[in-house]
């Protein structure tokens, strides 16, 4: 996924990958809200895991029994800690370096919509409601964008063969395979908004998810970071949950 070097350039500009939006993360100062620029290089953003480490890895290990899961290969922060706790039994608290390339996708509408026009490359993404322009845009101050939306008639049915194949292949039962296609779903989505970050030359995005649990009934929008590069982020601080 994402652009070749000598492939024209997603931008729509007409120019060889190479010769425009390569490099211009490092020609152009990155357009940063004040929310986030608040939140650099100081000891704010949380990660809840139930894991056990010392140092950061990027791609990150395969959790335990996330073996039929699409693996992710960026890592993922909030400045709510409360939000964090949610994710595991154990929280991190690190820095956010102000030297990463951050493409912050709800000041910066440029280097967004250069996202999504990558992401839109992609076939399969290219069906979804995700990379529409006003649901993408909208989507990052929501959270919504991170959540898998379709509009093609097509889907369905493909999804329900994605599931059957599963199930088969596996001997899990249709609904539970039905249940690991729609998760994979996302996170393959996830994923390809991070890798196509990562290929047009960011160190980290920053937008927002939806927390549905925190409070029951209602969606809230949470800060959302996903690092993709080593070395922007300060090593594991343990806390008490």
């Amino acid at each position: 996924m994402g652009s070749n070097r000598n492939e024209p350039c997603p931008c729509g500009s007409g120019k060889k990958y190479k010769k425009c939006c390569l490099n211009q993360v490092a020609k152009d100062k990155a357009v940063i809200s004040s929310e986030l620029s608040d939140a650099l290089d100081k000891p704010c953003w949380y990660h809840g895991t139930d894991q056990i480490f010392s140092a950061w890895k990027l791609p990150p290990p395969k959790k335990p029994g996330e073996d039929l899961l699409v693996p992710h290969t960026a890592i993922f922060f909030t400045i709510n800690r409360n939000f964090a706790k949610e994710a595991g039994t154990r929280l991190v608290r690190v820095s956010l370096s102000s030297n990463a390339r951050l493409l912050d996708t709800v000041a910066d509408y440029a280097a967004s919509e250069n996202l999504r026009r990558e992401v839109m490359r992609n076939p399969m993404a290219s069906r979804t409601f995700n990379v529409n322009h006003d649901f993408w845009h909208e989507g990052w101050l929501t959270g919504n964008v991170l959540r898998l939306a379709y509009n093609d008639p097509a889907m369905p049915a493909h999804l329900d063969k994605m599931a059957s194949d599963l199930a088969a292949h596996t001997g899990l039962p249709f609904d539970t395979a039905y249940s690991v296609v729609g998760h994979n779903s996302a996170r393959g989505l996830i994923e390809l908004i991070c890798v196509s970050a990562k290929r047009l030359g960011y160190d980290a995005l920053y937008g927002h998810e939806v927390d549905r649990h925190s409070e029951p009934g209602k969606a809230i929008a949470q800060p959302w970071l996903a690092v993709m590069s080593n070395g922007v982020v300060s090593s594991p601080e343990w806390i008490d949950v």
